[in-house]
């Protein structure tokens, strides 16, 4: 019995010695739901719900928008956009119909160019074109200079104005202003929000999808229309007074009437005219809480199954299960060469050996238990707890629900 019960110790003290860890795992495959935030309304869903559900465009804001109600909104004032890649560089605009009107300079010109002094003051030329030549017309004191038509613009794109970039020109409807901000020198297109939306819409959704179901996809559309109304007109402090909104998806994807390539007489059109439609069946609709204010409505490519809370309360969303949707449910196979490399560059330090993943949290909501709020990555460095949003930033993920 003693000789038994002395095994016995030996193995319990022994078995931790002898012991091995499981191998560290050459990769790892996440799979996952969703691309986006998943804040708001889904897009995929929201063509779903119209298509394959036949439901209409307020019936689908209503159940991404839990709270409010459409309205039609006052008379909104024109929009600022930031033309972000505008930044540091000399506003240069032209117009086909050669009818420009530049701050500080009274008669037409068929281009001009604005550059930036110093501090409120910038230097004014006009010229015959995107590449002048360039007469001196004088330097101006003030935060910004605007370039306007003189003529109305109505569809015609030779009235537009033509912001001259490396490679293309770009057509934008309203004026265009050189602003001093950021320190530097910035464009921004001054337009109307009815006509801002006929180049975000089809720029957010395929236009094609107002054709989905026979024209049941219109639904889906017309929903857009109104959450990208209410999204600009909520307001974006970001920007100070000098913008109201930008032309990155940081806020809503937008990029004018359309482009011409250097050297090609041909314009490729941002606008569509089924969405166009939406817009203009949508004129001035938005969606406000009981209080009257207009809401921020956010919104994104696909929420795998389950919005995620934010202002608006989470809501499962059957509409994402749609044929055509491809991150409804995806993969991805992550080697342990890239989760090293990763970790080892955000914690500025060699992390060792990856071990795996563990210590997962959820939200709750859905397949896996939802997007992951915490999780823990080991390596034989030492541990690191993440957000699942971090995470999905550090792998360039679709979504934060993954597992």
């Amino acid at each position: 019995m003693v000789r038994a019960a002395l095994a016995a110790v030996a193995l319990v003290v022994l078995a931790p010695l002898t012991a091995c860890d499981p191998a560290p795992p050459e990769s790892v495959t996440l799979r996952g739901h969703g691309f986006g935030h998943g804040r708001g309304m889904g897009q995929w869903g929201a063509l779903g719900y119209a298509v394959d559900h036949g439901w209409s465009g307020t019936q689908i804001l209503d159940h991404y928008y839990g709270g409010t109600t459409s309205q039609t909104a006052p008379a909104a004032g024109d929009q600022r956009v930031y033309l972000t890649e505008s930044k540091g560089r000399e506003l240069v605009v032209t117009q086909t119909a050669g009818r420009l009107r530049v701050d500080g300079y009274g008669s037409d010109v068929a281009a001009v160019r604005i550059a930036r002094l110093g501090a409120g003051r910038f230097r004014i030329y006009r010229g015959t074109g995107c590449t002048g030549p360039w007469t001196l017309v004088g330097d101006r004191t003030s935060s910004e200079v605007s370039v306007r038509s003189s003529v109305l613009q109505g569809n015609d794109p030779t009235r537009m104005m033509q912001h001259c970039v490396s490679g293309q020109t770009l057509y934008y409807r309203g004026s265009m202003r050189a602003v001093d901000a950021l320190g530097t020198i910035v464009a921004v297109n001054q337009v109307a929000i009815e006509a801002m939306l006929r180049s975000i819409i089809p720029k957010e959704v395929s236009p094609s999808w107002a054709d989905a179901g026979g024209g049941r996809g219109g639904s889906a559309v017309r929903a857009q229309a109104v959450a990208a109304r209410s999204y600009a007109l909520a307001g974006d402090g970001r920007w100070g007074t000098w913008a109201t909104t930008c032309d990155s998806s940081t806020c809503q994807a937008y990029a004018g009437y359309g482009r011409r390539t250097t050297g090609s007489s041909t314009i490729v059109r941002n606008e569509d005219l089924r969405t166009d439609v939406a817009v203009s069946a949508t004129t001035g609709v938005v969606r406000t809480f009981a209080s009257g204010r207009i809401a921020r409505t956010e919104f994104a490519t696909s929420s795998g199954g389950w919005t995620s809370p934010g202002d608006f309360p989470a809501v499962v969303d059957d509409g994402d299960d749609y044929a055509g949707n491809s991150h409804h449910s995806w993969s991805v196979v992550l080697t342990r060469a890239r989760i090293e490399s990763a970790f080892d560059a955000r914690q500025g330090r060699d992390m060792g050996t990856f071990l795996g993943f563990d210590s997962w949290v959820r939200n709750g909501l859905g397949d896996m238990g939802g997007r992951v709020t915490s999780m823990r990555a080991r390596f034989s460095g030492g541990d690191v707890i993440l957000t699942g949003e971090q995470v999905r930033i550090l792998f360039s993920l679709k979504s934060n629900w993954f597992g």
